[in-house]
């Protein structure tokens, strides 16, 4: 085990990063960290924040010309660390910049201010995400997110929060695969994202519990884009389950899907804009989409949805009489997420759209 911190072996955690073997454990005290950058090289590392969260700010600073941290070892486990302010010469900086291979798991983290949250290389990989916070990421220029996934294997998200991208998107994956569960994201009053979640090369997409918020000065009228540079990769299917999609943006539609996508499948979700968006647009025919128990409302009626601090989809009375089921859509759909990051069971019977009860 490396312990980090003031008064321990390692004062710093690029230290602890340079004398790393495989299989180490790197404690890192919470509190703040300036200016040190790191490259982790070795594999099989759990590298964790201990007492609160470990907080880096880079300050000017980056390694190698990526990123406040630079990982490209395998199997990494990051817990408990936050990464701030990343800005390298070439514009695209990240608070990760991750070249693993296996699995890179980020848990109990957050990502603030950065050129680009995570950027991560294609390859063979799989990227984990539980639990964790993307704000404010982007330099406005279009080309850096919250977060930037390449053609890995596959990503996996749940119980985390993407807000306020600046002008990118406040998801972006390229991935094989993207599984998103009980996650929020969102613009807020202010946010000026261009797609709140974007599959650009397609895969296989699958959403399931989440929450969305466009607001009003977004970048892009649309909320999720789907195949918009092409399709890819192997499988090309998006599906939907029990997700809120609130747009508080005039215009737009809630979905861009690509023609050629082999298949769309919506169940139980709830679409809420201001009466002026399509459902489906982009090429593919909303007539070919799989859609079961599905509702479309006006934002007007998930007062809360637009709130950074306290987001709150949970709708009003008027709406709250149109979404009772008769049919559980999904057995599997069993737990949902009143706040962020939160997880609760849900009871036997179900709603349409993402919560199940008031938070």
């Amino acid at each position: 085990m490396l312990q980090v911190g003031p008064g321990k072996t390692y004062t710093v955690p690029s230290a602890a990063a340079a004398v790393a073997q495989s299989g180490d454990v790197i404690k890192i005290t919470a509190g703040d960290y300036r200016g040190d950058v790191a490259s982790w090289t070795a594999s099989n590392l759990t590298i964790c924040g201990v007492g609160g969260r470990a907080r880096l700010f880079a300050n000017g600073n980056n390694a190698r010309g990526k990123g406040l941290w630079v990982v490209s070892g395998s199997n990494i486990t990051i817990d408990s660390v936050e990464f701030r302010d990343t800005t390298v010469p070439d514009q695209n900086g990240a608070g990760i910049r991750a070249e693993h291979g296996g699995d890179l798991r980020i848990i109990n983290s957050g990502f603030y201010d950065n050129q680009n949250g995570i950027l991560a290389n294609a390859g063979s990989s799989t990227i984990t995400i539980e639990g964790s916070e993307f704000a404010r990421n982007g330099l406005g220029d279009g080309y850096t997110h919250n977060i930037y996934v390449n053609q890995i294997n596959r990503l996996t998200v749940s119980r985390s929060y993407f807000h306020e991208a600046r002008i990118g998107h406040n998801f972006k994956s390229r991935a094989k695969e993207t599984v998103i569960e009980n996650s929020f994201f969102m613009d807020g009053p202010t946010g000026t994202s261009s797609y709140l979640a974007d599959f650009p090369n397609g895969g296989r997409v699958y959403l399931r519990g989440n929450q969305f918020h466009k607001g009003p000065q977004a970048d892009n009228p649309n909320a999720i884009s789907y195949g918009a540079e092409g399709l890819t990769n192997p499988t090309n299917t998006f599906e939907a389950v029990h997700n809120t999609v609130a747009v508080t943006r005039s215009g737009g539609a809630f979905l861009w899907i690509a023609s050629g996508t082999s298949a769309v499948t919506l169940t139980a979700n709830l679409f809420a804009g201001t009466g002026n968006q399509t459902l489906i647009t982009g090429g593919y025919a909303a007539g070919n989409a799989a859609q079961s128990n599905n509702v479309t409302s006006v934002a007007s009626n998930i007062p809360g949805a637009s709130s950074i601090g306290s987001p709150n989809f949970w709708p009003n009375a008027a709406l709250q009489a149109l979404i009772g089921l008769s049919v559980v859509p999904d057995a599997n759909y069993t737990r949902d997420a009143p706040t962020p990051y939160a997880s609760r069971a849900i009871p036997g019977s179900r709603k349409v759209g993402a919560l199940q009860s008031s938070p």
